[in-house]
């Protein structure tokens, strides 16, 4: 079960971008220090280059030890801490929560923190998975394919968000078909959805499901730099209402 999380972190908990740690990121000369070594199967080019399914599976469970020092401190990840604000300004914190694509669990820490206690967490890597059981955080983990039947019964959740893993060469639009499965009608899905360049069939999935009536747009919210790294990379954080 969660274990309990001091009751005094709530929203304004969750740092800022500015107030992510820097020294890992910039050099004294002002540039992009490259990703320690010891974190490099982290670096987020591992997993854009993955070639098929299976191989982005075995690179996300080798990184596993090391991704979350590595996003938060060398690559400086921060779609996680955009989402987590998201999430508070739109969801009561009784709320039960599918945290899909859950990784290891860097937005469910944050959501814990801020009050947040019904959530369940997947993903298809089960060594990510198992660095997010170890937290404590998540009422159940398990191993699943986004892009493929969930094991869930049908509107289980009032919410359901998918952190950084609609990108390049990950889990494809028709996730959403299963994702609103899961979630009630009324109910939120909130997701972070790569905008300098956006995976195929995702603007157009968004689309037909409004024009059949599923879902409909509550918040898209504006393109932000989401890795300090690579600052040419961006993310929106989307809300959608479950019809």
């Amino acid at each position: 079960m969660p274990h309990a999380v001091n009751q005094r972190h709530a929203v304004s908990a969750i740092p800022k971008r500015g107030q992510l740690r820097q020294t890992a990121i910039e050099s004294a000369e002002g540039g992009v220090m490259p990703i320690r070594h010891e974190h490099a199967k982290a670096d987020p080019k591992v997993f854009y280059g993955a070639k098929d399914q299976d191989t982005l599976v075995e690179r996300y469970d080798e990184s596993a030890g090391v991704y979350d020092a590595a996003m938060t401190d060398d690559v400086g990840w921060t779609g996680h801490i955009e989402l987590a604000k998201v999430v508070e300004r739109h969801v009561d914190k009784r709320t039960r929560i599918c945290d899909a694509g859950a990784g290891t669990g860097l937005l469910g820490e944050l959501l814990a923190e801020a009050g947040y206690r019904d959530m369940s967490a997947n993903d298809l890597s089960p060594g990510m998975l198992e660095v997010a059981r170890r937290k404590r955080i998540y009422s159940h983990c398990r191993v699943m394919e986004l892009g493929k039947p969930l094991g869930y019964a049908n509107s289980v959740f009032g919410a359901t968000t998918a952190c950084g893993v609609f990108t390049p060469n990950h889990a494809p639009a028709s996730s959403f078909d299963e994702l609103l499965r899961i979630t009630r009608a009324g109910g939120l899905i909130l997701y972070t959805l790569r905008s300098d360049e956006e995976p195929p069939d995702f603007s157009a999935r968004q689309q037909e499901l409004v024009d059949a009536g599923k879902w409909e747009l509550v918040k898209a919210g504006e393109p932000f730099p989401s890795i300090a790294s690579e600052p040419h990379i961006r993310h929106r954080c989307w809300v959608w209402r479950v019809l």
